[in-house]
């Protein structure tokens, strides 16, 4: 009896040890990746296949999304970046220091509450800055 007692104890231990428990914000899950650029409140801003800013992405996503948001980066906020449509290490970083100039946590991922802090660049707007609402 002692013996499976701590067989049964051994195996609980194990399962524990490599089943890491993942939780994810039901917001965060919920929100889709952007995937596009949008023209939006008069700003150009990454976007849904909804046609909304209401969208996220980080390291690893390639697209015009990622151009719009280099520019908006470079534009708004003198960032520098290449503008290579590849959300990579310096883009990350660049995001990350707006994040906390912002006062938002600075995760280096973009996604609704950054796009609601941040400026992105005015269509037509000489290089002016504005921030949208959704």
């Amino acid at each position: 009896m002692r013996l499976s007692k701590i067989a049964a104890a051994a195996v609980m231990l194990t399962a524990a040890a490599v089943l890491p428990v993942v939780t994810a914000s039901p917001a965060a899950a919920a929100t889709p990746q952007c995937v596009l650029s949008l023209y939006h409140q008069n700003n150009y801003v990454p976007g849904n296949t909804n046609l909304s800013p209401n969208c996220v992405m980080g390291v690893g996503a390639v697209g015009n999304h990622v151009s719009t948001l280099q520019s908006s980066l470079n534009n708004c906020y003198r960032k520098g970046l290449a503008v290579d449509r590849e959300f990579g290490p310096k883009t990350r970083d660049a995001l990350k220091q707006v994040q906390s100039s912002l006062g938002i946590p600075a995760d280096g991922v973009y996604g609704p509450q950054t796009a609601r802090a941040m400026q992105h660049t005015i269509v037509a707007g000489g290089g002016a800055c504005d921030r949208i609402t959704f």
